[in-house]
């Protein structure tokens, strides 16, 4: 073989692997992820059972349906259920007790708490979720991976971007040119499309700091920013929240990936919440039905997160089970995730919380005060379920027709 044809050869197989299809090397994990038995694909797909949905996937599905519901009525009942506890059974509580319980009610209803070691934490919270990105970039660089480990260089590039996210981890490190940073995260979340779409919507929660970053001051370096203002706050939930929805049904879809985990990490089955939504389902089919109930846990909080319905609640569970992962089940290959415990934890101390609920209660509270209660009572209960059952059932559906022979 002459030289010319030598390099060809190089050039070639190069661009074959450049240019192959994403099932070959996309979503690389950190983690091993080998499935160690096949699953039963029919569980996912159209077969017997209501609307062609496994009677076990539909069971789950109903659970996450109804916790759905329960939630949203309770959010749009918060306000009286706290003024009936407080005037049956607080008032008759010492004035300590008082306190704790008014400040409990204020956490986990999203409310501003006003206590001075809360403001102490969100603080440090918002410190830590600004400057977090920095840490997972410097460690991407170092791993020879682009934002994640999940995504390896090529090593024909791997040096000058090894150099780009070190530049960049030193300027949020340093709280420089703030809006520069958050242009260069949504390009490189761009750019992960090369790896497929499934890669881009694994990374979407890295979009959350991004919305802070851009609309940050650019003399950033002189501010101690310590705290996010209110619609910052909403755009970082609404990020949150639609990439751990988007999640969870990539979970249903990539099955596999999520099972191989499972099959070699056992402890991750292991959590109480996904434990909950699969009671009553079939022990025969234990690793499908996890998969199902982690990720319809997944668009449960995602969706609750996104609308403000009882924000603090969801990623303080999130935020649970993020540093479960991190410090139990999979160790220092999951530290990259303190990412998002940090964006959670922001989330979670935040005293600028909204609702995208806030016109439908404007709505009940005028039909309350012009003594209306049947139609207060019927457009909390209506509004409730409509939205619980577009939120799973739709796409549920959806998910039963496509094909993952490629995957």
């Amino acid at each position: 073989m002459t030289r010319s044809a030598g390099r060809r050869a190089r050039l070639h197989a190069a661009l074959a692997l450049l240019l192959a299809p994403s099932s070959a090397s996309a979503h690389e994990r950190f983690i091993k992820h080998r499935l160690k038995v096949p699953l039963h694909d029919e569980f996912f797909l159209q077969g017997p059972g209501p609307m062609g949905i496994h009677p076990d996937l539909m069971r789950i599905a109903t659970t996450v349906f109804v916790i759905l519901v329960a939630f949203m009525l309770l959010w749009y009942l918060r306000q009286p259920l706290e003024e009936i506890v407080q005037r049956r059974i607080v008032r008759q509580l010492g004035a300590p007790a008082q306190r704790i319980v008014h400040q409990l009610a204020t956490f986990l209803t999203d409310k501003p708490v006003r206590a001075k070691w809360f403001q102490v934490l969100r603080e440090w919270c918002v410190i830590l979720f600004l400057r977090s990105p920095g840490l997972v970039l410097m460690y991407s660089a170092t791993n020879d991976s682009l934002v994640m480990p999940s995504y390896p260089l090529d090593p024909a590039s791997s040096e000058i971007f090894k150099f780009i996210q070190v530049g960049l981890a030193i300027l949020i490190l340093t709280q420089t040119a703030l809006p520069l940073c958050g242009a260069m995260i949504f390009g490189t979340w761009i750019y992960l499309f090369r790896w497929g779409w499934m890669v881009a919507v694994d990374a979407m929660p890295v979009l959350t700091v991004a919305v802070v970053y851009v609309t940050s001051p650019w003399q950033s370096h002189k501010l101690a920013i310590t705290d996010i203002n209110e619609k910052q706050m909403r755009w970082v939930r609404i990020t949150l929240g639609i990439g751990f929805f988007a999640l969870g049904w990539l979970k249903l879809y990539n099955h596999d990936l999520t099972a191989g985990v499972a099959d070699n990490f056992p402890s991750v089955m292991n959590d109480p919440m996904v434990t909950l939504l699969k009671a009553g389902t079939s022990p025969d089919l234990p690793r499908e039905t996890w998969v199902a109930a982690f990720g319809m846990a997944e668009v449960m909080c995602g969706f609750l997160v996104t609308v403000g319905v009882f924000s603090r609640v969801w990623t303080l569970i999130m935020t649970f089970v993020f540093t479960k992962l991190m410090l139990v089940d999979f160790g220092w290959h999951e530290i990259p995730h303190i990412y998002p415990i940090a964006a959670m934890l922001a989330v979670t101390t935040s005293n600028k919380l909204t609702s995208e609920f806030d016109r439908i209660e404007r709505l009940e509270e005028r039909l309350g005060r012009s003594g209306k209660s049947f139609r207060q009572a019927l457009t909390i209960l209506g509004a409730s379920v409509v939205v619980a059952f577009l939120v799973v059932f739709p796409m549920l559906y959806a998910t039963t027709f496509l094909d993952r022979s490629r995957l």
